[in-house]
């Protein structure tokens, strides 16, 4: 069992980063062009966190999406339990588990306790320790975009 994130929270993340690090709004094709990745996808994971309160997003020609929460009240593990549509690490953390062995086992008692460890970490940092500690590198990323 690997506990991976969805693309579409993957890509939230990294869009929340790089708005956070920009001077203002910026548009989704902005975001898409820097992490080569699908505008439309983007544009799904900026309506989540538009959607959750933590970016607002202005709509026309110069529209586009910027910071609505204080990031250093965001807490990234919080980000990701609004973000992923599903945290079930196994069959058996479902309401509809087939598994006979569910109301004996002891791996979803393990599993649970996994993720909640997983959750604690992720608890501790907020979106301004991830701009504090990459700014500069997340800087350069939206500088060779702009020139792209």
């Amino acid at each position: 069992c690997t506990m991976r994130l969805s693309r579409f929270t993957d890509i939230g993340l990294r869009a929340l980063m790089y708005v956070g690090a920009s001077e203002g709004r910026v548009s989704a094709r902005e975001v898409a062009d820097s992490f080569n990745v699908s505008k439309d996808h983007v544009v799904k994971s900026l309506q989540a966190l538009v959607a959750i309160g933590a970016l607002s997003s202005t709509v026309g020609r110069s529209g586009g999406f910027e910071m609505h929460a204080d990031p250093r009240s965001l807490r990234i593990g919080r980000v990701i339990r609004k973000l992923e549509p599903s945290l079930a690490l196994a069959e058996c953390f479902g309401p509809d588990s087939g598994c006979p062995l569910t109301s004996s086992c002891e791996l979803a008692e393990a599993l649970d306790q996994a993720q909640t460890a997983f959750f604690d970490v992720l608890d501790r940092y907020t979106l301004a320790d991830l701009l504090e500690s990459n700014h500069q590198g997340l800087v350069q990323i939206m500088f060779a975009s702009a020139g792209a």
